[in-house]
């Protein structure tokens, strides 16, 4: 008699969370104690800091409540209120993943990856456990109301960034082509309209372009019309000088976008160290560029 799939099996958000989390534990089972602690490009966190929030989101999503407010590892005379504490934490999402976090600080690396592979396998299990309208059950998620699948969709590019987070600590570059990061690339691209339409208040009939460059190449741009910024098929070719002034044009990789847009390197730092180049309306792109990070 054939096996029966539960029907969660189904979801391919699932196969690329489990992918995902894979990919998390092999380049964190290879690590020193060293490597473990270097900072990374989110503000205050180390390696085990990133592993640790990973941690606490999925047990979050279990049911299971936060730590209370705990006194930092640097001490009891440091004021236990977590925006005084750690001057990074900017919101109350920050607020909780920063309890998670610190409740694992004074925790052994090789403990925190233990926990890690227990946590993301008892969250698999239940992922394909559920059935189609759990998935499609509108509930909270961090960009609003929307299904579940979509809050799925959104903890793929989050660890995805996690990720990356620890590979630029411990130079150990990788994960920037294939199925996850093409997930993750149209999640970043989704939000560019926002970014130039609203965050960087581009003006009426104004077209930004868009050049990602080396193997992973691709040009798309973004045309403003009736107060509206949308994707257009409308692509102008790379300028050799200028182009018209109602254009911009940035150039850059996949990881820098990613990077600026998750809002891990300083936009003007990346402008003068070469990362980015701006043509045409120079004062429109960098209004874009100071402007592309999305992430709350």
């Amino acid at each position: 008699m054939p096996e029966t799939v539960p029907q969660g099996t189904r979801e391919p958000i699932v196969k690329l969370l489990d992918q995902e989390w894979k990919v998390l534990t092999e380049l964190c089972a290879g690590m020193n104690e060293e490597e473990w602690a270097r900072m990374t490009d989110c503000p205050g966190w180390t390696v085990k800091d990133q592993i640790s929030h990973i941690i606490g989101t999925e047990l979050m999503l279990s049911g299971q409540e936060s730590p209370e407010q705990v006194v930092p590892a640097s001490g009891p005379d440091v004021a236990t209120d977590l925006k005084v504490s750690f001057p990074y934490v900017k919101n109350p999402i920050g607020e909780v993943n920063e309890l998670w976090v610190e409740a694992r600080r004074q925790v052994p690396p090789g403990q925190v990856l233990d926990e890690f592979q227990r946590v993301t396998a008892t969250r698999l299990a239940t992922l394909r456990s559920l059935s189609e309208a759990d998935f499609a059950r509108v509930g909270w998620t961090p960009a609003g109301q929307a299904p579940y699948r979509e809050f799925m969709d959104i903890r793929v590019f989050d660890c995805w960034v996690h990720e990356q987070d620890v590979r630029r600590a411990i130079d150990k570059p990788g994960n920037l082509t294939g199925e996850i990061a093409n997930h993750a690339r149209k999640r970043i691209k989704s939000a560019l309209p926002y970014v130039v339409g609203k965050k960087a208040r581009s003006p009426e009939g104004s077209l930004v372009t868009f050049h990602i460059t080396r193997s992973d190449e691709e040009t798309f741009a973004i045309a403003v019309s009736e107060g509206r910024a949308a994707f257009t098929e409308h692509v102008p070719p790379t300028p050799a000088s200028e182009i018209d002034t109602d254009q911009a044009y940035l150039e850059m990789n996949f990881e820098t976008l990613a990077c600026l847009g998750c809002g891990r390197w300083d936009p003007v730092a990346s402008l003068q160290n070469g990362k980015v180049s701006i043509a045409g309306n120079v004062e429109l792109g960098t209004r874009v560029l100071e402007n592309l990070n999305f992430m709350i």
